[in-house]
């Protein structure tokens, strides 16, 4: 797993469909769970006809987390779910996700600040835990 300035990364050695369920159970081991799922690929072909590699977007969300953020601000729906992003890569699959830290750095409030720095332990277990 690396962490770079702006997102949690790490390549699975498993297929999308495999690696997606690794990252559900990981999840919900953290709290998080998945109350959207946009299927890229799927998308692109219907509304622009465009073949493209297989490429999922998890709307991930520790609701106990997103309410304390939101009581302070609510404002900060604008930046939830956190969306942990898989996209197949030969045989492989990349699983990446942007620090909450960064997503919710613009949003006033030391409850805001908190959730994001605790959602973010949690996210970074959450991919330690990846079958690498």
């Amino acid at each position: 797993m690396t962490s770079g300035s702006y997102a949690f990364t790490v390549t699975l050695g498993l297929p999308l469909p495999q690696a997606r369920q690794a990252v559900l159970d990981a999840l919900q081991k953290e709290k998080f769970g998945v109350i959207s799922e946009i299927d890229i690929a799927a998308k692109l072909k219907e509304k622009l006809g465009i073949d493209h590699p297989p490429h999922v977007i998890l709307g991930a969300c520790n609701p106990a987390l997103a309410h304390q953020a939101l009581q302070e601000n609510p404002d900060v729906a604008l930046a939830l779910p956190c969306n942990v992003v898989l996209r197949a890569d030969s045989g492989r699959t990349v699983v990446s996700a942007l620090l909450p830290s960064v997503a919710l750095k613009p949003f006033a409030g030391t409850n805001v600040q908190k959730s994001a720095c605790t959602a973010e332990e949690a996210l970074r277990r959450v991919f330690t835990n990846l079958p690498t």
